[in-house]
């Protein structure tokens, strides 16, 4: 068990990996500037993948090769310039505009996982909430069924255990493992692309777009999807809620979000962000190698220091490779949270202690109880209105109209309404109209 903050101490802004292989960096201001030179890329799949391959028997090796050619297409192990060209193709999916399309359903998706948590009392929120709410939303993105976007996170798992294989006793084996996950994938993802909305990423890959990209690197960067739309974004939510869950101020929205901004600062998803020198890179008395690895601790460089990046945090990464999906994954939490308060806003974590995942990569509760008040008659109303105006903001004025359709709820559900003149101006004030004597 461990406190709720437990990043683990760094004491040197920028320290040695042992044996000259690289540094660690710590520092704020270091590690923006290094994350946004274009000398720095990710460590790429091609040379891995040749080492393991060189090793095995004949009957193995075009398993290996097949698994390789996939890998080399993933943007999160490519060369910078064929990184960029992906990541233009798959922005399609995380522009502004593609986001806020989505938030209908992020709410919609919130208020179903929390409304049958907080039906029940409350319960495990991690997998209660966190990785259900994620599968669910994932799924929506990629146009599958949430049973088949955990089947193949699981899938993916497998396949992403062959980088490792050179390192296991028996390296064929893996890679025989890993093959027959692709193949699976492969035919699931066939199966499915027939089904998929047209708003998914299924669905715009079986209607023929692949933004310029061959079907292979569409593919596997689909595959790229489900793999890192699971843990990152539910840990993401575990460690906001220890935060968010039970603050006494909890119930104002910029409040909420300052919270979010304080968990991924203080306890971002993943721990460390590791990329590679491709040519010598001199950053003050700092002489970086080619070749050297650079791995940034994500939560000391979150720390601002005389302003460097401003608010900004680096828990989504910084520079080129920053995360695609971190505009969504926001999105993602604040409506959790706002479906949470709507749903339970008395709801409060039932440990003072948080037991974590100690995991070489992902920073995140194991489990997490969480406590939810019964169910008040007012939130009852709250969802009423709130569905009735397709409006969730309590606080916005509402038109004329709007008013007539609030004042219409209130009677359809045995509450006298206010003459015309004196109507409340908010949903919130109809909410407390029909909670006083008055209604």
């Amino acid at each position: 068990m461990s406190h709720t903050h437990s990043p683990e101490p760094v004491t040197q802004p920028v320290s040695p990996l042992p044996g000259g292989l690289g540094w660690v960096v710590a520092d704020r201001e270091a590690a923006v500037r290094l994350l946004s030179d274009d000398r720095l890329g990710v460590v790429e799949s091609t040379a891995v993948m040749a080492s393991l391959t060189q090793g095995l028997a004949d009957e193995v090796r075009p398993m290996a090769e097949e698994l390789a050619a996939f890998a080399e297409r993933i943007m999160l192990q490519a060369s910078p310039e064929r990184h960029a060209s992906l990541r233009r193709a798959f922005g399609r999916f995380f522009t502004a505009d593609a986001v806020d399309a989505m938030v209908p359903a992020l709410r919609t998706i919130a208020d179903q996982v929390v409304g049958k948590f907080c039906a029940a009392g409350g319960g495990e929120f991690m997998t209660g909430v966190a990785f259900r709410y994620a599968i669910e939303c994932g799924s929506h993105l990629l146009g599958l069924s949430p049973g088949e976007f955990h089947r193949l996170h699981k899938l993916s798992q497998r396949l992403a255990l062959v980088a490792y294989a050179a390192r296991l006793p028996d390296p064929a084996a893996a890679v025989v493992e890993g093959h027959a996950a692709l193949t699976e994938i492969r035919r699931s993802i066939r199966q499915a692309r027939p089904h998929a909305p047209a708003e998914s990423v299924l669905g715009a890959w079986h209607a023929g777009w692949t933004g310029g990209t061959t079907e292979e690197d569409f593919e596997a960067n689909l595959v790229m999807l489900v793999q890192a739309s699971l843990e990152t974004v539910a840990g993401m939510l575990g460690n906001a809620a220890v935060l968010i869950l039970g603050s006494p101020d909890a119930s104002d929205p910029a409040r909420r979000e300052a919270l979010l901004d304080e968990a991924l600062r203080n306890e971002p998803p993943l721990k460390t962000l590791e990329r590679i020198a491709h040519a010598p890179i001199a950053l003050g008395g700092l002489h970086v190698r080619a070749g050297q690895i650079i791995s940034v601790r994500v939560a000391e460089a979150n720390q601002p220091t005389d302003g460097i990046a401003g608010r900004a945090v680096l828990s989504f990464g910084w520079g080129a490779y920053r995360c695609l999906g971190a505009r969504l994954a926001r999105h993602q939490a604040v409506e959790l949270f706002d479906a949470m308060q709507r749903a339970a806003p008395g709801a409060t974590l039932v440990d003072g202690e948080i037991e974590r995942i100690r995991h070489i990569r992902f920073n995140m509760p194991r489990r997490l109880a969480v406590r939810c008040p019964a169910h008040e008659p007012q939130q009852d109303l709250a969802r009423m209105l709130t569905e009735s105006l397709e409006e969730h903001d309590l606080d916005r004025p509402l038109s004329s109209v709007e008013r007539v359709m609030a004042a219409a709820t209130l009677e359809q559900n045995g509450h006298a309404v206010p003459d015309h003149a004196a109507a409340p101006t908010t949903i919130r004030g109809w909410l407390s109209w029909a909670t006083t004597h008055r209604g």
